[in-house]
């Protein structure tokens, strides 16, 4: 009776190693598995970064020429500009000029308001600063209120008696020198 035992033979293929079970076996396993995710990551950023790169450089080529172009049309204004300031600048000066004139006006009128009927004007000179006048009275009480006007008057100041002289008809001749305070005339 053999019975025959029959003998069971267990082949692996695969042949087991101790290599995946040691430390450095594991690391490679893991390097070999992931490593190929962190690869294609890593590829994925790559080229994320290299066509970012393209359209940074294509905005900012843009950006140059929207500048060139911007900087051409304030080139282009700027003598228009000066030509504005040159006027505003004529302007300024033409109401200082007008206001000056107003001034004058006014002037002529305080004295015309303030002369006395038996003074006589032989000369008088207004400029911007100053007033001169060469005149006659008849009398010295005439030239007494007339001087006294022009000294009391805030429009008028430094007022000064040049010259004065007393003829032998009576009359009084006399020259009055001063300084107009435009800004009293406005």
């Amino acid at each position: 009776m053999a019975a025959h035992k029959k003998k069971q033979i267990n082949i692996n293929l695969v042949v087991k190693d101790d290599f995946d079970e040691s430390y450095s076996g594991q690391i490679l396993s893991w390097a070999l598995t992931y490593g190929r995710y962190i690869i294609i990551i890593t590829q994925i950023v790559v080229l994320s970064v290299f066509f970012l790169r393209f359209r940074i450089d294509r905005e900012h080529t843009d950006l140059k020429e929207l500048i060139t172009q911007k900087q051409a049309l304030v080139e282009s204004l700027s003598d228009l500009e000066t030509e504005i300031r040159k006027i505003q600048g004529k302007l300024v000066y033409i109401k200082q000029i007008s206001q000056g004139q107003d001034a004058y006006l006014k002037a002529l009128r305080f004295l015309q308001d303030n002369t006395p009927t038996d003074m006589i004007f032989s000369t008088l000179i207004l400029s911007s600063e100053k007033m001169s006048i060469d005149a006659s009275s008849s009398n010295l009480k005439s030239f007494s209120f007339f001087l006294k006007r022009i000294q009391l008057d805030k429009k008028f100041t430094e007022v000064s008696l040049e010259n004065i002289s007393r003829k032998a008809d009576g009359r009084v001749e006399f020259k009055i020198n001063c300084k107009i305070n435009i800004n009293e005339f406005k």
